[in-house]
């Protein structure tokens, strides 16, 4: 379950929340008016979370890419019709 405290206890005890973000490797969650305003984590954390999302953006671009350049290709009347695959692969594919 999240940390969440008030923008003020940061004021108050900032170092000993730094310190628990630190030692947990967990966000915590800052209100302001009992509402979401930030988040502190600790940094190497917070880097090796963006790193492990910027890892999945870019597969994911890859196979949308991917996609595409095939998609492309057919439109262009490249593409080999499905029963024809199907037998290039053989009998036993799909089974």
């Amino acid at each position: 379950m999240p940390v969440v405290v008030p923008v003020t206890e940061m004021q108050r005890n900032g170092a000993a929340l730094t310190d628990e973000a630190m030692r947990t490797k967990e966000p915590i969650y800052l209100t302001r008016r009992g509402k979401s305003a930030v988040v502190l984590i600790d940094a190497e954390e917070f880097d090796r979370r963006m790193a492990y999302r910027d890892g999945i953006i870019a597969r994911e671009e890859r196979a949308y890419a991917g996609i595409m350049r095939g998609h492309e290709e057919i439109a262009r009347g490249n593409g080999v019709p499905l029963s024809a695959a199907l037998e290039q692969l053989g009998d036993d594919w799909g089974r």
